[in-house]
Parts: structure tokens; sequence; C-alpha cells
């Protein structure tokens, strides 16, 4: 356990072989303990938690809208 951590704090996982903080999971898909893990994304390959949760929702918001302009350029170009 990493120095002046509180036991309540930590737990150790078998799979890591370590101790990891209270609130992490380790996902065996990416093989990285995440803290707040929320779910492995099957586009980027990764593991999306607290850290890259902001970057994660940003990316799915240009995705979308890139759909929609899509969507527009294609439905505008068959009516000219």
């Amino acid at each position: 356990m990493p120095e002046g951590a509180s036991a309540a704090r930590w737990r150790w996982n078998d799979q890591v072989q370590s101790f990891i903080p209270r609130g992490s999971y380790y996902d065996p898909d990416c093989a990285v303990v995440v803290e707040e893990f929320d779910h492995t994304c099957p586009w980027t390959g990764t593991a999306i938690g607290k850290a890259n949760m902001t970057a994660f929702q940003m990316f799915i918001g240009l995705l979308f809208t890139c759909l929609i302009m899509d969507i527009i350029l294609l439905t505008s170009a068959s009516i000219i």
C-alpha cells in the first residue's frame, strides 16, 4: 500500500496483484485500472472513466454533428 494512505481508501486486487483505490475497477479488455469506470468503448478500444469522460463525450458529440452534417449534405445534393 502506498505510504501515508489510509487502509480504508485502498483495496487489494488479485488481477492486478496490487492495491488499487476504492471506486476504481480493473478492465480486463484494456488491462488497465480505471477510476470511476463507465464502460469499454468499442470504437476507440479504451476504457472510459473519470479521466477521459469529457473527451469521450466530446468525441460522441462531434460524431453526432458529423452524422447530421452528412445527412444534410446528402439530402441537399439530391435536390439540386
